[in-house]
């Protein structure tokens, strides 16, 4: 919600934006009233004097058009699409719908077609892992992996000779455990796989220079809870640690600044004994409300002030309903745009 919600601010800026979406609750298409089926990018009917895009990403149709257009030889793809290996890690392999999604974003930007890019990622506690995801899938592509599961040709020398022995001896033994099937698609799997490998690497390099760059920066979402601020605290510790610009930091669902006394109860003694107790009740509730109350913005002001200055903090009310279609977004949207400056 807020990634739409900030990608129409920015339309009606004037600018082109594209929003894109990892969430499989698809929660953007419901609030852009989108059918975001597809993989292709919609354009959102606005009155801005900008343009709004948004598209679900399809992990396995990247990934696939990915390996598709980077590898030199046709035949090689139709044959590496039938292998069980391929089938997983273009699917449910940890780190590659991360990876996936990340490429989606850099297309989109080396298109040109936008001024700005907003991608909506996981919740914080599978954010770190998205960001470093790319890194392992690059890790697992090293030509020191690849080439362990490659026979050596006739001109390997004795070097090459003693290692396709260790190869040969521990595939053996794999076949015992997972079957002669398994281990012939896994050699084929690394050896259709080496085609594109650099290039693969090449493009997780390109992500990290992106996200690293001064065009990047990061949107932290959080909201008015001690241990959700904690959370915040913990990943904006880790953007910074690894060079991501943390630009701003959006508190959502927060209460009013203060909650009101409930006065003096002099009055009480002069109602009726049964309406005085249930008074006394709601009195005792109004103090423990109001304790956890002032609890919070306690913690909400540690956190204001352990952000860097230049990043900008912004709190959003709790509405009485949920954030939903064009014109909800856009009250919010103007809501953030006047918060902001």
């Amino acid at each position: 919600t807020m990634a739409a919600a900030l990608g129409m601010r920015a339309a009606a800026l004037g600018r082109r934006v594209l929003v894109l979406t990892v969430d499989p609750a698809k929660r953007l298409a419901t609030a852009l009233g989108l059918d975001l089926s597809g993989i292709e990018e919609r354009q959102v009917q606005l009155k801005a004097a900008g343009q709004l895009s948004a598209a679900v990403i399809d992990s396995k149709s990247i990934f696939d058009h990915f390996v598709e257009s980077n590898s030199k030889d046709p035949e090689l793809y139709k044959k590496l699409s039938k292998n069980r290996l391929y089938q997983q890690l273009s699917t449910t392999l940890s780190g590659s719908q991360e990876f996936t999604s990340l490429e989606r974003l850099l297309q989109a930007v080396e298109s040109e077609k936008y001024d700005l890019v907003i991608l909506d990622t996981p919740p914080t506690q599978h954010a770190i892992d998205f960001l470093s995801a790319p890194d392992r899938i690059r890790s697992l592509f090293q030509d020191s992996v690849t080439r362990w599961f490659m026979v050596p040709d006739a001109s390997g020398g004795l070097l090459g000779s003693i290692i396709g022995r260790g190869t040969r001896a521990a595939l053996k033994s794999l076949e015992v455990l997972t079957g002669a099937r398994f281990i012939d698609e896994l050699v084929d799997f690394f050896a259709s796989i080496r085609s594109i490998q650099k290039t693969l690497r090449d493009r997780s390099d390109r992500v990290h220079q992106l996200l690293t760059s001064s065009d990047a920066s990061f949107v932290l979402v959080t909201s008015f809870d001690v241990a959700k601020l904690q959370e915040a605290r913990h990943l904006a510790q880790h953007l910074e640690q690894f060079g991501y610009d943390l630009g701003g930091c959006i508190l959502n669902r927060s209460f009013p600044e203060s909650l009101p006394d409930w006065g003096e109860g002099g009055g009480d003694r002069q109602l009726a004994p049964e309406l005085a107790a249930k008074l006394l009740k709601l009195r005792s509730l109004h103090a423990l409300v109001k304790a956890d109350h002032q609890k919070r913005f306690e913690s909400l002001r540690n956190f204001r002030k352990e952000m860097p200055s230049r990043v900008a903090v912004l709190q959003v009310p709790e509405y009485r309903q949920d954030i939903f279609g064009l014109q909800d977004l856009e009250s919010l949207s103007t809501f953030l745009g006047e918060s902001a400056q």
